[in-house]
């Protein structure tokens, strides 16, 4: 229980980031700043530093969850991240989300859950041997490159939707890469977990799955490249999870059965949700007094008549 309250504050935290850091971004106005520019202004807004404390809270809560628990349980729960990103939207900004979009909500939800309860994660051990990480990360190290070799060609969406899931596979070794961090961190304490390679790996894999996942947005729709990365990212992490910690699910054939039917049912709701969320916050300043509906999606946002 303990897992799965600090993955939910996790998710919520990450939604807050996303929140606050596009708000910021956009309270500005609309006028054309260098990247330079663009930094030195949101370093003096308050609610883009808001949103990097989020962002710190996301990454404690994460690992938190991780210790505690298995990432076959911690990492599917962080797509609740887009239901949390609806309720901020709704309850913060005031925006109009269309019924379809929350029955998609809905149905992430009750995959999730139902996953969960049909699989029942156990913990395995804590402490994987080195030819484990040399297959494990190897193995998703060889299906990254060539995720990153498709992903040259291709319409805008295939390209988005392969790096989405490359950047999917990398937040999954990333994550594993945490748990044994915390794992060291319990055991031997603050200054030996620098004397040990987790940490260094946490920070690596981190700065490539960002730079991975900022690309999958630059080159196609938030959609394929947010679908890929909400559905590859758990099915990565659960398989990590018994391949590496020695983690485990219920095993019986109705069982698995179950846990498949129950997968299907959230990626559906994952890709449903991408595809109809509302349009892309705007300024304040800019927005329609009466909010936005989700089944607008991909218009042009009214500007406030005043």
């Amino acid at each position: 229980m303990l897992s799965i309250g600090f993955a939910l504050l996790g998710a919520f935290s990450q939604a807050l980031t996303s929140v606050l850091q596009r708000l910021a971004n956009v309270s500005g106005g609309v006028e054309k700043r260098s990247p330079w520019q663009t930094t030195l202004y949101l370093i003096r807004q308050p609610m883009w530093l808001l949103g990097m404390v989020s962002m710190g809270g996301t990454f404690v809560f994460t690992a938190l969850a991780l210790y505690f628990g298995a990432l076959a349980t911690v990492q599917p729960i962080l797509v609740t991240e887009l239901i949390f990103t609806l309720a901020l939207r709704v309850l913060w900004l005031h925006d109009v989300i269309a019924p379809r979009t929350w029955g998609a909500a809905g149905l992430l939800c009750l995959g999730l859950f139902g996953f969960l309860i049909a699989a029942h994660p156990q913990e395995g051990h804590g402490h994987p041997t080195a030819s484990r990480w040399v297959v494990a990360v190897g193995s998703r190290t060889a299906m990254i490159l060539v995720l990153l070799v498709l992903s040259r060609w291709g319409s805008p969406a295939r390209r988005a939707a392969l790096l989405g899931g490359a950047a999917a596979l990398v937040w999954a070794i990333d994550a594993a890469f945490v748990k044994s961090a915390t794992e060291v961190l319990a055991h031997d304490g603050w200054v030996d977990l620098f004397l040990h390679w987790p940490v260094y790996a946490v920070v690596a894999s981190g700065v490539l799955g960002t730079v991975l996942l900022e690309s999958a947005f630059a080159v196609g729709p938030l959609a394929a490249s947010q679908s890929a990365l909400l559905i590859v990212d758990p099915l990565a992490s659960i398989t990590i999870g018994v391949e590496l910690f020695g983690e485990q699910l219920r095993s019986s054939p109705l069982a698995i059965a179950v846990q498949v039917f129950f997968l299907a049912g959230m990626f559906v709701g994952v890709i449903l949700l991408s595809r109809w969320a509302p349009p892309e916050m705007e300024a304040r300043t800019r927005r329609s007094p009466r909010g936005v509906s989700s089944g607008d999606a991909g218009g042009e946002v009214a500007p406030d008549p005043a």
